[in-house]
């Protein structure tokens, strides 16, 4: 049933990742007329961007405390709230000879600080269970880390918002934001098909992450950004059984984590001036392999298939001292203290603490507007379902059980036809990339090169609309921007079985038109 009240004001937010659809959802369960607008599709900026962990916040408890332990709050509310996104897969803090030696007892110490668990343990225990280690560990810690599927989280938050009657608009980018004595009125927008409409408010909260400066442009206001561009590299099996650390202060190339079929390292860190730079220099992926060999020396064993880059979004703080680095916790910017009253920007943080980002942002609203109705995201579920649990054999057993070896679209990933033809039907999809990035087609090692035909025979049986070689090119050329940065040893070979499959079989030609080198998704 839906919560909105349509004598409640109306609230327009502005950025559809982890952290907007926290905030639509918090609105309309207070009964605000919500739309949530969103540039491309959901969760595909900075959310979908990162290695994928729900932080237990030790990573950030000897640098930033409070914050930690805010990130260990969130992700205990986050586990309850949307189980099936998250895999409660623990983490290691490991220790090398060449960290900082006082560093495990500063660790441990913030640790209790902060009521993040955190357990010691036996050398010979982590190497039996993690066999790709580095024999040379000093010490490790188990923490209570998970990992998170941010594109099912963002889709799970905004079916959530529709339910109780919010409108989520993806495919919709802001061109302007009308203004009259000091309030915002309505924002302009254009959709995919260049159609132009207009949408009234009373409000709007700016929550686009490392965009907010250039929202907060179109309506004469500044949002001071130090933005971050991370690389991750993509490793063709599940390495690890659980999320890796370096015991030592946050910093480049210190995290390991699986994610389905295989696993992610990163990341590098570089101040950038432009949300749009994510770009991936040779230099970066050298710098992630020489990183990774520190703590898993046979690393150049597995293929990396892939590489990707998002960009961080921290808030520079008034008179920051400029000599220690910038918080990780999250800003709300009132800019009524700049002469507009109805204009909020929420920024900072991290995915892992994008609904308590959204309880404050939707808490000041309420003071502006003298709304007085409490939070109610940390108790009602998204979902009702199981924590996720990944086994490697459960990928095939419903595939088996059922005999439809013949259904069998993606084999890396294990979809079929049958779940490619539901979410096309329950959510309306035809685009390859809004297909994938839902239910993993062509994420795995082949990177869409026997499957995107394949994907494409389906679509086209169901929507004959559309420009199938068009598709099918388009997403070929995106997924191989992202092979291409890791082409050496055998990923090279695998790179030109794809080329030649597509161009002789399709007679498909990457140009500069469309391959759009810059923009490399995950």
């Amino acid at each position: 049933m839906s919560k909105t009240n349509k004598n409640m004001p109306k609230i327009i937010v502005i950025g559809g990742g982890a952290t907007g659809c926290g905030v639509a959802r918090d609105l309309v369960l207070r009964g605000y007329q919500t739309t949530l607008i969103e540039f491309g599709d959901l969760g595909s900026g900075t959310t979908s961007r990162f290695h994928g962990m729900l932080q237990s916040g030790a990573r950030y408890v000897v640098s930033d405390t409070p914050y930690a332990a805010e990130c260990f709050r969130e992700r205990e509310t986050i586990s309850k709230i949307a189980p099936e996104a998250v895999e409660l897969i623990g983490g290691l803090f490991i220790s090398l000879p060449n960290d900082p030696e006082d560093y495990p007892e500063k660790f441990i110490k913030c640790c209790e600080i902060a009521k993040i668990p955190c357990q010691e343990i036996q050398i010979d225990e982590v190497l039996k269970k993690e066999k790709e280690l580095s024999n040379n560990i000093l010490r490790a810690f188990q923490v209570p880390d998970a990992i998170i599927n941010s594109w099912q989280l963002v889709n799970l938050l905004a079916k959530d918002i529709k339910a109780n009657g919010g409108e989520v608009l993806t495919n919709h980018k802001v061109v302007s934001i009308k203004q009259h004595n000091n309030l915002v009125k309505s924002v302009e927008v254009i959709e995919k098909n260049g159609f132009k409409k207009i949408l009234e408010c009373d409000c709007i909260i700016n929550a686009s992450g490392p965009w907010s400066g250039k929202i907060a442009k179109l309506v004469d206001q500044e949002v001071e950004l130090q933005l971050t561009k991370g690389s991750v590299m993509v490793f063709s099996h599940r390495i690890v059984s659980q999320a890796i650390n370096r015991c030592r202060i946050p910093s480049s190339n210190d995290i390991m984590c699986p994610s389905g079929t295989v696993c992610l390292w990163g990341t590098t860190s570089e101040i950038v001036n432009d949300p749009d730079t994510t770009k991936i220099r040779p230099e970066e992926i050298q710098e992630l392999l020489i990183g990774a060999e520190e703590l898993f020396p046979k690393i150049k064993n597995y293929r990396s298939f892939r590489a990707w880059a998002g960009v961080r979004p921290l808030v520079k703080p008034k008179n920051f001292d400029k000599n220690i680095p910038l918080p990780r916790s999250h800003s709300v910017i009132d800019h009524s203290e700049n002469g507009l009253k109805n204009f909020l920007t929420v920024c900072g943080g991290s995915l892992t603490t994008h609904r308590s980002m959204a309880e404050d942002v939707v808490n000041k609203l309420g003071n502006k507007l003298g709304i007085n109705i409490p939070c109610s995201t940390d108790t009602i579920p998204i979902s009702n379902s199981k924590n996720a649990n990944w086994i490697p054999s459960s990928y095939f057993q419903k595939i088996e059980n059922q005999k439809n070896f013949n259904d069998v679209v993606c084999e890396c990933e294990a979809i079929t036809k049958t779940d490619i033809e539901e979410i096309m039907k329950n959510e309306n999809l035809s685009d390859f990339h809004d297909i994938r990035r839902r239910i993993r087609v062509g994420f795995g090692p082949c990177q869409g090169t026997f499957c995107n035909s394949r994907l494409a025979e389906i679509v086209v049986n169901h929507k004959n609309d559309i420009d199938i070689k068009k598709s099918i090119l388009n997403f070929w050329s995106e997924r191989l921007k992202g092979s291409i940065r890791t082409s050496y040893g055998d990923q090279a070979k695998q790179i030109l079985l794809s080329d030649y499959i597509h161009q002789e079989n399709f007679g498909l030609r990457l140009t500069e038109e469309n391959s759009e080198k810059d923009d490399i998704r995950a």
